[in-house]
Formats: structure tokens, sequence, C-alpha cells
């Protein structure tokens, strides 16, 4: 499915979910370091002041004594923001002074103090208490300080909106920049999908990549790797469209020319002749597009996908000759099978293969002598051979290397065809890593056609 966004906008939106979650986790960390600060700076004031009250009791009389002027504790008490409570209590005496409601923190030790928070009248508070034993009356003291949390709560905004300006300021300049580092990070990928845009459809030159990084390096090695394989397979179509053009107008015109001759002739004898002339130019012409649709297939491109599998050449063998006995009896050919009992394995396509030895039996029964005699042979080994022998006029040792070529044909030869067969071989076993030797036959008559297989131990399957 193609995404709506670009690479460029995929990038950044990742990159600002990414920076807002941090500023988030960034406030909340800053929210609470505030809190801690702003407390710890009232709770220095509220223990300083528990400890100031302490100092105000005192025992008389094996009691204990809430000693201090009024004018000093309502100089105690003022806040013009938060109200502050105090509680002095003892263990024997019970409540002494201060505000009953207050609650008693949990138990402490003598000299010891503890902080924590509680609620007074609906309102939460901020409680210190300390525990003393004044005089040598043996009664412990807690004396309770209890601030409630407005200045706190204000301080703590205070600081977070302070620092909340920075954080946004910090977060719109990452953003900036990492749209800068973005678009020049991907700069590459844009000149190059600019460059490769500005082609026409016939440049399949390779993408230069000088001054590309490693990343990009490496999509331009596929790009190239593509456009080779591409043009490739251009040049071969075209090959193919060329090669077909040229080869299949004579026999078309030479159909078109015996069957205009066959509706003008003027007896039956003349009209029979020329209807066998059309049937030879339509054999002709079905032989020629067989033999370029073979030629197609043996193109790389064309069989990339072809699984190779081991084949039997001993079963192989036996199979497409029994094929070729009916047009080696109309020849009045001697056409003999000889193979071995044991299967000489190779790894190929069958279909392929037997379009291969198909055409070295058919070059054999074309150009061999006429009730001569053509040898079909198969010797295995660690490298297979697969042989076709005829008795004819052989092929001269200066023309075995041209007669490969497409539409090669020897001076003076008489048999029909088109020059396609050997080609077809020579490609078909080049595809399964295998060479065509063309050498004499027995007693050095003829001509014998050997398939030599690569090395087939070491290639075969596990």
């Amino acid at each position: 499915m193609q995404t709506p966004f670009s690479l460029r906008a995929g990038l950044l939106l990742r990159l600002g979910v990414v920076l807002v979650l941090l500023l988030a986790l960034d406030a909340l960390a800053s929210y609470f370091t505030a809190l801690h600060f702003a407390n710890l700076v009232y709770d220095r004031w509220l223990i300083d002041s528990t400890r100031s009250l302490a100092q105000a009791v005192r025992s008389e009389h094996g009691l204990i004594q809430f000693d201090l002027p009024r004018v000093a504790l309502q100089v105690f008490q003022f806040d013009e923001v938060d109200k502050t409570y105090f509680k002095v209590s003892s263990a024997r005496q019970g409540f002494i002074a201060g505000d009953r409601e207050l609650p008693d923190n949990a138990p402490i030790q003598v000299g010891g103090l503890r902080l924590s928070f509680a609620a007074i009248h609906g309102q939460r508070v901020r409680l210190v208490s300390t525990r003393i034993v004044p005089g040598q009356v043996g009664d412990a003291v807690t004396v309770s300080v209890a601030e409630t949390l407005i200045k706190r709560s204000t301080l703590t905004r205070e600081i977070l909106l302070g620092m909340a300006a920075p954080q946004i300021g910090l977060l719109g300049t990452a953003l900036v920049l990492a749209w800068i580092g973005v678009f020049r990070g991907l700069k590459p990928l844009t000149d190059l999908a600019t460059q490769i845009e500005a082609r026409d459809q016939n440049n399949l030159s390779p993408v230069p990549q000088s001054g590309l990084p490693r990343e990009t390096r490496v999509l331009v090695a596929r790009i190239n790797d593509l456009l080779a394989r591409l043009s490739q397979a251009m040049r071969a179509q075209k090959r193919f469209v060329a090669d077909a053009a040229h080869q299949l107008r004579t026999p078309l015109a030479a159909v078109l020319l015996h069957a205009e001759r066959a509706e003008r002739a003027p007896d039956t004898p003349t009209e029979r002749e020329a209807l066998r002339a059309l049937h030879r130019s339509v054999e002709r012409a079905a032989r020629l597009s067989h033999q370029l649709l073979a030629l197609a297939r043996t193109d790389p491109e064309a069989i990339s996908a072809i699984e190779l599998k081991p084949v039997d050449l001993t079963s192989l063998a036996r199979r497409v000759g029994e094929e070729w006995i009916p047009r080696a009896l109309q020849r009045d050919i001697d056409f003999g099978l000889a193979v071995p009992d044991e299967p000489a394995i190779v790894i190929g396509d069958e279909r392929l293969l037997s379009e291969m030895l198909s055409n070295l039996i058919d070059n054999a029964l074309r150009y061999g002598n006429a009730h001569g005699h053509v040898t079909l042979m198969v010797e295995p080994g660690r490298q297979p051979r697969l042989s076709v022998q005829d008795d004819g006029p052989g092929i001269p040792v200066n023309e075995r290397a041209r007669i490969f070529e497409r539409f090669y044909r020897l001076p003076g030869g008489t048999a029909e065809g088109c020059g396609l067969g050997l080609a077809i071989v020579e490609e078909l076993a080049r595809l399964h890593n295998a060479t065509v030797e063309v050498t004499s036959g027995d007693d050095n008559r003829g001509s014998r056609f050997t398939v030599v297989f690569g090395n087939v131990g070491s290639s075969l399957p596990t």
C-alpha cells in the first residue's frame, strides 16, 4: 500500500514525536524537581519554627509549661498567604497549647524530627514534629508545627514557568535543526531521484556513484544492476525482432508466391506441384518460427526463473531418439542409439536439454548422407558426454568455429535449413555449464557433435 507521507515528512514526524515525548518526560522531571526544592525551602523554615517553639517549653514544679508571649505567638503565626498551626502536647498531660485538631505525627525518638503531610479543617498541610524532655520531669513533650501548601504550590509553579520558556525554545530549536539535518541527509536521494527522473526511456547508462554516501551507493549499485539487465533484455529483444523480420520475409514471400501459382494453375499436375511447393514453404516458415522462439528462450533473462534439477541423459536420449525415428525412416537413414545401462546424471532443465538434443539430431539428419548412418551416444562419468554422429560430407576445420553463428550456413550446402539449429545448441549448452565440441566421425567420415557437461559431482544438490 502506498504511504501518503514522504520520507522527509516521516522522519520529521518521528523525530518530532520523540522530541515531544522527551519534553513531556523533562516537564515531569522538572515538576518533581521544583516541588522538591519548594518543599526543601519551606521545610527548613518549619523545622526552625518547631525548634523555636520547643525552646519555649519548660518544666515548673513537675509540670510542663509553654511560656510564649502572645505578641510573639502572633508574630509566629502571621502569614499573608498560608496559615500556620502548632500544637504542644505531652505523654502525661496530653494537650498543652496550640490547635487541638492538629493531628499528631507518628511516634518519634527524643530529639528527632519527622516531616509528613496531614489535613486540618479540610486543608492539606505540611507537618513537622519534634520530641523533647524538658528538665527532670521525665515527661516527653511533642511539639508540632504545620503550614498550608499555598506558597509551596506557588513557588513550584513559578519554577516550572521559569523553566518552560527555555524548554519550549529548546524544542523549537531541535525541530529546526532536525529539519535541516533531515533535508541535508536526504539531499543525495532527492538529487538521485531528480537525475533519474530527467532521463528518457532510452538512456540505460549506469547512474554515477561519485560523491554519494555509502547507503546511497548501495541503492545506486542495485539500480545500475537493474539497468544493465534491462539493457541486455532490450538488446536481446531487438535482436530477436530484427532476426525474425529478416528471416521470415523470404519464406512468407515464397508462401504467397506458391499460393498465387496454385490459383493460376492451368491443370491439375501444375496445381499439385504448386501445392507441394506451398507445403514446403509453410513447413520452412513453421520451422523457422519454431527455431526463432527456441533461440529467444535461450536468453539468460528468459530462463532466470527456471529451476534446474537432476536429469538422466540416458533416459532423455532414449525418449528423444524415439521421437526422431519416423523422420529417419523417411530419409532411409539408419538411426542408432548407443547408451549405457546406468544413468548419466546432469543438472539442467529437461525441456531445454530435449530441445538441444533435437537440434543436433535434426542437423545430422539434414546434412548427413541419404541412406547413411546417424548414431546417438551417451557417455556417463564425472563429466557426462552427449554425442550425435553422422557419416555425411563433414565440416572443414576452418569452418567449425563459424557454424555456431546465427543464420550461418556452409558454402555450397544443399540441405534446407535456416542456420539457427547449432546456434541454439551452443546457447543451451552454455546455460547448462557445458561446451560443444566438433570433430570428425569414425574413420574421419562425417561429423561428430559432442556436448561435454561440467563436473556434475560438485554441483549435485544435497
